[in-house]
């Protein structure tokens, strides 16, 4: 199956079958808080605190697990800001930019056929 701007149908006799670079990128950003973590960062580069306002429901332990992950897959880096106040704010790598037109056309998506709460995500 090609993902080049659409996706090819397979002959009817084929057996379908499942992606695995398409389910790699569901684990990651399928994972509970990911995708909108990432979404948010999209916006612009944030201090932990912004990223915790901006995602109501989300705890900070839960989101220091998951920008580790994030880190760890190469989609976010973070910066320790020598301050005063000393800060640490979490960026989106080039990698993780590379993601933007993905996450867009999903927003799109979710524009057109999902209702959501007040216009804010519920995780």
């Amino acid at each position: 199956m090609a993902y080049n701007g659409r996706v090819e149908a397979k002959n009817a006799t084929e057996d379908v079958t499942c992606e695995a670079r398409l389910t790699a990128v569901f684990r990651l950003l399928g994972k509970r808080w990911n995708g909108i973590i990432v979404g948010v960062l999209l916006q612009r580069p944030a201090r932990f605190g912004e990223i915790v306002r901006a995602i109501p429901g989300l705890s900070d332990r839960v989101l220091s697990d998951r920008l580790r992950e994030l880190m760890e897959a190469s989609l976010v880096e973070r910066e320790v800001l020598e301050g005063p106040p000393v800060g640490v704010l979490y960026r989106l790598t080039p990698q993780g930019e590379d993601l933007r037109p993905a996450l867009v056309e999903l927003q799109r998506w979710a524009d057109r056929h999902l209702a959501v709460d007040g216009g804010r995500s519920t995780g």
